[in-house]
């Protein structure tokens, strides 16, 4: 009876060390995503998005969006300012079928600048109406430069189609690319697990 207690005992820490390497490895590697935003890391952001996102819209195609996006275009860009990484939170891991996943929050703030463009008051509370009705905090530094932030998440997947590693996906609920890639049941728990999150950061607000 004492061997087979010792044994059980052996599994489950064997599980509990395995599920934490894995949430350290989600951990270290949306840090990694981060960082490579804010160093326009463009091969590297790749690599690490899930590989059906990377098929569906072609790599060159996805990297010339980042470009565009972070590099400036005619309309504006986009600046990934520095984060804290220790506000990064992983959750346990799931599995549904032959998916692994998990979900990292972590607050991102960025600044946006508009090109070509600058913003009177009424223009500037017609777009903060808008980014704050989407569940953003708006400040806008000048007449063509805004601040936007908002707490954020990704789902982090591993199963057959990823090489069995880790790959990632931004949750939005507009994604449609999830409902093609993250299981019906997975979507719902991302759903409620970023509801939760987002509820704990307003307590913490106030």
């Amino acid at each position: 009876m004492k061997k087979i207690l010792f044994i059980i005992v052996i599994l489950i820490s064997g599980f509990a060390v395995a599920q934490s390497a894995d949430q350290k490895k989600i951990l270290n590697d949306t840090g990694s995503f981060l960082e490579m935003f804010r160093k326009k890391d463009y091969e590297g952001i790749i690599n690490m998005i899930h590989p059906v996102v990377v098929q569906k819209f072609n790599k060159q195609s996805l990297i010339g969006g980042y470009k565009a996006a972070m590099e400036g275009n005619e309309a504006y860009k986009v600046e990934l300012k520095n984060s804290d990484e220790n506000a990064i939170k992983v959750s346990d891991i799931f599995k549904s079928n032959e998916t692994q996943y998990a979900f990292a929050t972590y607050p991102i703030t960025t600044i946006v600048t508009f090109m070509n463009e600058k913003l009177d008051e009424p223009k500037q509370n017609a777009v903060k109406a808008t980014l704050e009705g989407k569940g953003m905090k708006v400040k806008f530094i000048n007449d063509n430069t805004m601040e936007m932030s908002k707490p954020s998440m990704v789902v982090a997947l591993k199963d057959k189609s990823t090489g069995n590693e880790w790959k990632y996906l931004n949750y939005d609920e507009s994604n449609m690319m999830l409902l093609f890639v993250v299981p019906d049941d997975a979507m719902k728990n991302a759903k409620q697990y970023y509801a939760d999150f987002l509820t704990k950061q307003q307590e913490n607000a106030n």
